[in-house]
């Protein structure tokens, strides 16, 4: 595992924001994206790991994510980190199976 990754000319540790690292993953993972970024086999596995380190001190049942806005009004998942119920840590994305007991869907609180 690397100790840091650089990509597009910042870098990114495992003590940075988790929401920042899964807008990371997000980038890589969608080619379709403006900002998109492709990442080497060893990035992608020390940024999942540090990913699952954030899970790792979150409370069972409870999840990060990042959602994407479709049509002004639905959103999506694209990217997650938690613990299911039992305790075990996830890092989630596409073509995943979605590991919680709700659709990988969100609505915005007013």
């Amino acid at each position: 595992m690397l100790s840091e990754i650089t990509v597009d000319g910042s870098t990114y540790k495992a003590s940075d924001d988790p929401l920042k690292l899964l807008a990371i993953l997000r980038r890589h993972l969608d080619q379709t994206l403006g900002d998109s970024l492709t990442l080497t086999d060893a990035q992608l596995f020390t940024l999942k790991s540090w990913l699952l380190e954030h899970a790792e001190h979150m409370s069972p049942g409870k999840a990060l994510w990042l959602e994407e806005t479709i049509n002004g009004a639905t959103y999506k998942v694209v990217a997650a980190i938690g613990k299911v119920e039992d305790g075990n840590v996830i890092v989630w994305h596409e073509p995943l199976p979605w590991p919680f007991g709700f659709k990988n869907e969100s609505n915005k609180l007013e």
